[in-house]
């Protein structure tokens, strides 16, 4: 049986000439993940970024055509959705016989809708190696779906859902990723954490999070926290600089390290194994993680940036997320970072349930404060699986899934965004986004830092200031004409 992994690729980042230039492709841990299991088990497997690989549908039709897969599985993740239903209807075109599988975040949240639009043939729930290999064992054979936990189809033109599947109890039990699959230097360049020239692959230490913030949807996947051997991480981290010859590792838990003592064993081994002189590495935590002592065990160890997500500079806004930290700990976990030597990005969000104007310029205010390297301003959204979404869902009908994201938040000024809170518009909020970035990044100290620490190029600093400014103020204008049209 032969199976085809897709990555596909973005309609909207394609044609945005901003989003191409900053929005680098970033390997699929997943679908390199399951290529691993589904080969260690006899398949013969072969994946296409065709994001990365920049193939346009002729060409994803082509090598499908030369491949001749009796499965496709698709990554479904929201803002693509809209591509894969435009590629999946060009490859029944092309062959029939060919079973469609949609997994990923996505799939996850809306079967129904994917089945009833016959985006997919199966949908495969949650967590994905497991459920695939049993999958494609039963397909190989002959035989139904039926009893197969985690999966979705259709059966005499109504909807089956089996029952959820338990999650890999032992995530050392899987195979290390199979990026051996993949074209290695597509991932060599993501400017917005400041990696350029260096393969950057992402690795884990964890599944799941012990905290539920109002915003996030990483349970609808992870439905239990489970950790791996940290001598194991190093022993995958030693095997792919060797083999594949990555020398930049961004851990993608829902944060790393979990604690000061976890973080200070996975220094101690990166020490002791002399792998901090062969690779750098970049995580994302929480503020009330670090302490001075970890953070400089952490640049010993390789450590290039830390990404923290504060997400407001409203102590009342923060604790209405569940968040369950203090802007004041935001605030040292910055000045330590710093003092250690270690690259910093904060994460942010405006507008959220409950925020205004003033709320929303506390949190630019707050972010040029804290003084870190780097900052990313996201618009709020109810991604799907959040509690977010859910709130969101009782007070709306969920007629266009694919709009769940804010990638078209900087992109495009013209729809209405999904979401704003009481008081704004979207307007007013995108222009509070482009104006946050353009405070944060357009400062001569800003400037002359990433200049001095080749952290961003000179040409990425004229191409993303030209860019911000543009967006700026063209909004000011829209909203000018606005006003002088709008009657009285």
């Amino acid at each position: 049986m032969r199976i085809l992994l897709i990555n596909p690729s973005s309609s909207f980042i394609n044609k945005s000439w901003a989003y191409r230039k900053f929005f680098t492709p970033i390997a699929p841990l997943g679908i390199a993940y399951i290529a691993a299991v589904l080969e260690k088990n006899g398949f013969e497997v072969s994946v296409c970024d065709q994001f990365a690989d920049r193939l346009d549908d002729r060409a994803l039709l082509d090598t499908i055509s030369s491949q001749k897969p009796d499965l496709i599985g698709f990554s479904a993740l929201t803002p693509v959705i809209g591509d894969i239903q435009r590629l999946t209807f060009k490859i029944r075109k092309l062959d029939k016989k060919i079973k469609i599988v949609l997994g990923n975040i996505h799939a996850t949240c809306f079967p129904d809708e994917v089945l009833e639009q016959a985006i997919a043939d199966i949908v495969v729930r949650g967590e994905g190696e497991n459920t695939m290999l049993e999958l494609c064992q039963r397909l190989a054979s002959a035989r139904g779906l039926e009893g197969i936990a985690g999966v979705s189809f259709k059966a005499e033109g109504k909807i089956v859902h089996n029952p959820d599947r338990e999650v890999i109890p032992n995530l050392d039990s899987l195979p290390f990723p199979a990026w051996e699959k993949f074209n290695l230097d597509n991932y060599t360049e993501v400017p917005l954490v400041a990696i350029k020239n260096s393969r950057a692959f992402p690795i884990i230490t964890s599944r799941g999070c012990n905290y539920r913030c109002y915003y996030c949807s990483q349970d609808k996947i992870y439905k239990q926290v489970r950790y791996r051997n940290l001598d194991k991480v190093a022993d995958e981290i030693d095997y792919l600089h060797d083999r594949c010859g990555i020398k930049m590792f961004g851990f993608s838990d829902a944060y790393f390290p979990i604690n000061e003592p976890s973080g200070l064993e996975f220094c101690d081994i990166m020490i002791r194994r002399k792998l901090h002189k062969k690779v750098k590495w970049c995580t994302e935590t929480r503020v009330d993680k670090v302490s001075r002592r970890l953070l400089q065990a952490m640049k010993e160890a390789g450590a290039h940036l830390i990404m923290y997500g504060v997400e407001v500079g409203n102590q009342k806004v923060m604790d209405s997320l569940n968040k369950g930290v203090l802007v004041e700990q935001a605030m040292a976990a910055f000045r330590e970072t710093r003092k250690a030597g270690i690259l910093s990005q904060g994460l942010f969000i405006l507008g959220l349930p409950g925020e205004t104007v003033q709320t929303c310029n506390e949190t630019i205010k707050f972010a040029k404060a804290l003084d870190c390297d780097l900052a990313k301003f996201n618009i709020a959204m109810p991604y799907p699986g959040s509690r977010f979404f859910e709130d969101y869902k009782k007070m709306h009908s969920i007629s266009s899934p694919e709009k769940f994201t804010s990638w078209s938040d900087w992109g495009d000024s013209s729809g209405e965004l999904i979401y704003t809170p009481q008081g704004m518009d979207s307007n007013s909020l995108r222009n509070l986004q482009r104006k946050a970035m353009l405070e944060f990044y357009v400062r001569p100290k800003v400037i002359f830092r990433h200049i001095f620490k080749g952290s961003i190029t000179c040409g990425n600093i004229l191409y993303g200031g030209y860019w911000l400014m543009l967006l700026f103020f063209s909004g000011i204008i829209k909203r000018i004409k606005n006003g002088i049209m709008r009657p009285d």
